[in-house]
């Protein structure tokens, strides 16, 4: 089977390497970058697949993730999702962050893109301190380009992607996450029938880094259950 792993806005697909570690040899998986996703890459890989595969995607990537199952559902045969949501904005009756934020986050990137992404890491690793991981990810975030940072988020803001309740999902969400509220992915499992997920305590938002034995053991879960189908 087939499992596509698509990357969060402002990283590179590199954020899952400690998780693949843990996932069985017989998968095949393919990395997937999250502007070539939103530019159709990923939609194109799953309707050239002649099997049903798994996406799983960390924050923005479980946002595309969504996507491609409501685009096409009868392709997919399980969804993870680390870190994620329907939309990143809030909405009547749909949790996410205040309306606000985009606006200030477009502000911050025009005026210094590097000191913005340097406390966007902070804030996604926090609680967890480790100068090591934010300087890798700035480091790989330099061959991002401010046209795709711009583009992606305009996505995360404007598309509210829709649940397909009828293909199993698993969802892992830290508590203390300061990116994406928890409350997202509450709402997404109360509206999904074939789902569960964990909730992390102590844990932020960057946890395919900080806590790969978690995210990697509940998606070898799904994977299991995705193959005995």
């Amino acid at each position: 089977m087939k499992l596509y792993l698509v990357s969060g806005w402002a990283t590179k697909s590199t954020v899952w390497k400690p998780v693949l570690k843990i996932l069985p040899d017989k998968l095949d998986i393919e990395p997937v970058e999250w502007p070539e996703a939103i530019d159709g890459d990923l939609d194109r890989r799953i309707a050239e697949n002649t099997e049903r595969c798994i996406v799983a995607g960390w924050s923005m990537g479980g946002q595309i993730a969504l996507r491609a199952a409501e685009l096409n559902p009868g392709k997919i045969a399980g969804l993870f999702l680390a870190s994620s949501m329907c939309c990143l904005v809030e909405r009547a009756g749909r949790p996410g962050v205040s309306r606000d934020i985009p606006e200030k986050i477009r502000v911050l990137l025009e005026r210094n893109r590097k000191v913005y992404l340097r406390a966007f890491f902070e804030q996604c690793l926090c609680p967890a301190k480790d100068t090591c991981i934010i300087e890798n990810l700035l480091e790989e975030s330099d061959s991002i380009s401010m046209e795709s940072l711009m583009s992606g988020l305009e996505y995360m803001i404007h598309t509210d992607a829709g649940l397909t309740p009828d293909i199993p999902l698993m969802m892992v969400h830290g508590r203390d996450d300061r990116v994406i509220p928890p409350e997202c992915s509450e709402y997404i499992m109360r509206n999904t029938s074939l789902s569960r997920g964990a909730y992390i305590e102590n844990a932020g938002h960057l946890l395919p880094l900080v806590k790969p034995e978690i995210v990697g053991d509940l998606l070898n879960e799904l994977i299991e259950y995705c193959i005995a189908l």
